[in-house]
């Protein structure tokens, strides 16, 4: 499978989930981090290098790149735009790469532009539905795997024992 690339809006993406509830917090650092961690967990899952991409990071003169691997979250140089940097980053990675390029924005000009370097491009709205379809697919799987799992043991232990450590293992319930 051929890796892929996401680049998203991270301001555009984040101010959408926001609309929909689906992050909530007083600050807007605790909200960029609480978006790193769902992009995280929806690309650990897949082959995507994820750049998730935020405007003039603290007026810093330069451009600033965490990379937390799948997740590269960058903060442009002042007088940049997050889709500028989109823009020049689609380019070279499609034509270096030839590889599949997803741009995730509601912006149209970033859109247009990226289409244009033949990138795949997705709104916010498709794009946090997704991500919570992936959200509910892997909890299901995880709560199948483990009802089988629970099932197969062979462990010497009471019954009442072997109920709370079930209820523990699929609800998370306490002793």
């Amino acid at each position: 499978m051929k890796k892929q690339y996401l680049l998203i809006d991270g301001y555009n993406l984040l101010f959408k989930m926001k609309e929909y509830n689906k992050i909530k917090s007083s600050t807007f650092p605790t909200e960029r981090d609480i978006l790193i961690d769902i992009l995280k967990e929806y690309a650990s899952g897949n082959n995507y290098e994820v750049y998730c991409v935020f405007d003039a990071y603290q007026n810093r003169g330069k451009e600033y790149i965490k990379e937390d691997y799948p997740i590269f979250t960058v903060y442009t140089k002042s007088g940049e735009r997050a889709d500028q940097w989109i823009e020049k980053k689609t380019k070279e990675i499609y034509i270096n790469h030839f590889v599949d390029v997803i741009v995730v924005s509601d912006d149209r000009d970033e859109r247009d532009s990226a289409l244009g370097y033949g990138a795949i491009l997705r709104d916010c709205h498709r794009f946090i539905k997704d991500l919570y379809e992936r959200k509910v697919q892997v909890s299901k799987y995880a709560k199948k795997n483990n009802d089988n799992r629970l099932v197969n043991r062979h462990i010497r232990m009471s019954e009442s024992d072997r109920k709370k450590l079930e209820r523990f293992l699929l609800e998370g319930k306490k002793f």
